[in-house]
């Protein structure tokens, strides 16, 4: 029993990825298929399923080459099964090299044994040689009407651009908790199992995004409990601890700046993906906020207390995370725009006259607050937002700062964390800071970050 392959989808309607599932339907129910498709996104996301439904979609001997193949043709049972002749999947791990292509574009020449055309699809195209990319390439510029390509990659960065270009791309993204738990539950009527609702949102939580890893998750359970119904208790006795569990929304309640970094500091020594991490964190906020719109009725989010959140919160949640999502495509430090977004959160509302004393042994010398900052800082918020549209986490870790002092040519800029003062002291930061207070102030200033002790 491989539950994954069991209970793959046969049919666009049944791929879980919505935003895949749309794309798919809008091009193939147009009957003028692209010749190439591109394929990208995280092992276990449905690109070979998705691969093999256009296979039955331009191949069905019902609907004419156009839209939801029929699935009960002798075309469509015979690609379900992997044995038509005229769909070939091509692992490019084991044939990268020149020759195999060659070979293959000799092949491509000859008409299909019995279908209409023939597809190829190849699992991990960038793992073709350079060699090898080119012959295909001249393939993909004059393909012949009989022939079309889906090539599949988690790499996408590594294909040559010419290839891309070439391509009708689409991306499979980390599947979101309710995406996995309606493909568990194709899976749970199939087996006539009893399993309850936090049992499935469980296994989807454990699984990062991937609904491979979900269907391997449930099979390991329901081979354990043959008879039984599953419940919450028996997947965590199964599964064990979860690498990143319910503790990550704690910061959220008792805004505990220390608390939310130290979090995410062990989150860094488990070896925490941040950014399935952030994902997961806002498709639970997402779904807080449907639920409390009565859109859905289950959020799957193991912290009742976020429906104690009001809907304004939920909404500065959403908005701090998402930019957090954003600058992960960036950074070059994982877990900093998620600790900004903590400490944004949880410093909010607080009096930035009062600022905490720097740890034992911090870096440079302390000053105190209150030194001829008036002019900086009724130009104080200004500076923010300017700072925001260049770079979203800077301007967020600036709202836990203040203007320490300045003088006409040097901008102080206190803080209490060692952490921001580090952060503060890029060159890059530092070059983007004076950049902005020149357009504020209308003259080159010199921006300095200090670690602050606490008002007296």
């Amino acid at each position: 029993m491989v539950l994954y392959r069991k209970y793959r989808p046969q049919k666009i309607a049944e791929i879980d990825n919505s935003a895949v599932k749309e794309k798919l339907e809008i091009i193939l129910s147009r009957g003028a298929a692209p010749h190439a498709f591109l394929f990208s996104g995280p092992k276990g996301t449905g690109k070979t399923s998705a691969a093999r439904i256009i296979a039955k979609s331009l191949n069905c001997e019902k609907n004419n080459g156009r839209g939801e193949p029929c699935g009960r043709c002798g075309t469509c049972i015979s690609i379900t099964n992997g044995t038509n002749l005229d769909v070939l999947e091509i692992d490019a791990a084991s044939n990268r090299g020149i020759d195999e292509i060659r070979d293959l574009r000799e092949k491509i020449r000859l008409a299909p044994a019995a279908a209409r055309k023939k597809v190829y699809i190849v699992d991990e195209a960038h793992m073709l040689t350079t060699e090898a990319a080119n012959a295909l390439l001249k393939t993909l510029e004059e393909p012949p009407e009989h022939v079309a390509f889906v090539l599949c990659t988690t790499l996408p960065e590594k294909l040559p651009e010419t290839i891309i270009s070439r391509c009708t791309r689409i991306d499979f993204k980390r599947a979101n908790t309710f995406d996995l738990v309606q493909s568990l539950k194709r899976a749970k009527k199939g087996e006539k199992r009893e399993i309850e609702e936090e049992a499935l949102g469980e296994i989807a939580w454990r699984s990062e995004g991937s609904y491979r890893d979900a269907h391997k998750l449930l099979e390991e359970i329901l081979i354990t409990y043959p008879r039984a119904k599953i419940t919450l208790e028996m997947v965590k006795k199964v599964l064990g601890e979860k690498l990143v569990s319910e503790n990550v929304f704690d910061w959220i309640f008792s805004k505990d700046g220390k608390n939310g970094l130290g979090m995410v500091n062990n989150l860094v020594e488990k070896g925490v993906d941040f950014k399935f991490l952030t994902q997961v964190i806002l498709d639970t906020l997402h779904g807080e906020l449907l639920k409390k719109y009565g859109i859905v009725k289950e959020n799957f989010n193991y912290n009742e207390k976020l429906g104690n959140l009001s809907t304004t919160d939920l909404k500065r949640l959403i908005s701090l995370i998402l930019a957090a999502s954003q600058e992960l495509r960036t950074t070059i430090i994982p877990q900093l725009p998620l600790e900004l977004a903590i400490v944004e959160w949880c410093e909010a509302g607080k009096d930035t006259s009062e600022v905490r004393s720097p740890p034992q042994g911090g870096l440079g010398s302390p000053l105190k607050a209150g030194e001829n900052t008036s002019e900086v800082e009724s130009l104080w918020n200004k500076f923010l937002a300017a700072v925001k549209p260049h770079n979203h986490s800077v301007a967020g870790l600036l709202r836990s700062c203040k203007p320490a002092s300045f003088d006409g040519k040097i901008l102080t800029i206190g803080t209490a964390y060692k952490f921001h003062f580090e952060r503060l002291n890029e060159l890059k930061v530092r070059d983007l800071l004076e950049k902005v207070s020149e357009e504020i102030f209308g003259q080159k200033i010199q921006v300095l970050p200090r670690l602050m002790e606490k008002k007296a």
